[in-house]
């Protein structure tokens, strides 16, 4: 690997094996790798409900059957792939809170250890959950369990935007502010239900915007007027003259309802006769998709609120034809 540090000085890191992380072509190479071994993996084990997105696999069934597909991928992606999974990261989520994580735990140490199949999963240390649980870097869960998980998320964005103090490149200082740490909290804004976030995406926005005017003023700003502030533009596009860093309370209104409008829209295009090319059926059983009214699990009804939303307060405007689809002519 060849990458250039800040002073441009030109470094190679000799790789063997894996991909760059963050490269979007790597990404779908390993997707398209992967996907034989466990696709016949999954054909023949119809009983398990298996999801897998980039180097994470999920599988949603009992505990027994779970073990015991996860110890039989993992020797089929060692034989196929030279793939290991890595078995003590592996985590258990049970969705019932009547459970303790003790009993939890007690339950899946005891299954590996007198199951003589379950041997590669020996060295398993299950992090275990009954309340919630991340799928690649989103919560899922209750409300109650996603807040607390954002709140922590963005105490910890902010941590890192005051690490960055260091830096004293401006130049690169505001890259990095821009197009890593304001990334990652849009990443979760585009996943994650709206109207859990306004509050913390607001606190990680106040930070970047005075972390930005600190380092552009070296501390001048503090004896700034309200009215100057205002002006500053630090979240106005780069085209009406401002830095066009993006505040994430009001965006992740917008990603997370086209994120979930997309989901939506795919699953209910996928509709068949077989059991494997109805996905509507498959993740959204007993819903009619074209139905709003009919959704209930949490993500939908909160796909819902965003709708009413953007209309109520940010002046969106339905569809009703399809010359409404076409864009306006852009006036320069």
């Amino acid at each position: 690997m060849c990458f250039s540090d800040n002073q441009g000085v030109t470094h190679h890191l000799p790789c063997s094996k894996r991909g760059q992380q963050g490269d979007g072509l790597e990404t779908i190479r390993f997707a398209e790798t992967v996907h034989p071994s466990i696709g016949r993996f999954c054909e023949r084990h119809l009983d398990c409900r298996v999801v897998g997105i980039c180097d994470n696999i999920f599988i949603i069934v009992r505990l027994s059957r779970a073990l015991s597909c996860a110890a039989k991928m993992k020797k089929i992606l060692k034989a196929d792939l030279d793939m290991d999974l890595n078995v003590p990261k592996f985590n258990v989520f049970f969705p019932d809170t009547s459970f303790s994580l003790d009993t939890v735990r007690s339950a899946v140490e005891r299954a590996v250890r007198e199951d003589p199949a379950l041997a590669d999963l020996a060295t398993i240390g299950a992090g275990v959950s009954t309340d919630g649980m991340r799928v690649a870097g989103v919560p899922v869960s209750v409300d109650a369990w996603v807040k607390t998980f954002v709140a922590k998320k963005a105490r910890s964005f902010i941590t890192d935007v005051d690490k960055l103090d260091v830096v004293l490149d401006g130049l690169l200082h505001n890259q990095v502010l821009h197009f890593c740490q304001n990334a990652h909290v849009a990443f979760l804004g585009r996943y994650t239900p709206t109207p859990l976030l306004s509050e913390f995406m607001a606190q990680v926005d106040d930070t970047i915007v005075e972390t930005v005017w600190r380092h552009g003023t070296e501390g001048g700003h503090v004896d700034w007027s309200p009215h100057l502030r205002k002006c500053a533009k630090i979240q106005v596009p780069h085209f009406c003259g401002g830095f066009g860093i993006t505040p994430n309370e009001g965006s992740a209104i917008s990603a997370f309802y086209s994120a979930t409008c997309a989901l939506v829209v795919w699953l209910g295009s996928h509709r068949g006769n077989k059991p494997a090319q109805d996905f509507e059926d498959t993740w959204a059983p007993g819903l009619n998709l074209s139905f709003p009214k009919s959704w209930h699990p949490p993500l939908l009804q909160a796909l819902s609120v965003s709708h009413a939303l953007l209309l109520q307060d940010y002046g969106c405007v339905e569809w009703t034809s399809e010359s409404d689809r076409v864009p306006a002519p852009l006036v320069v």
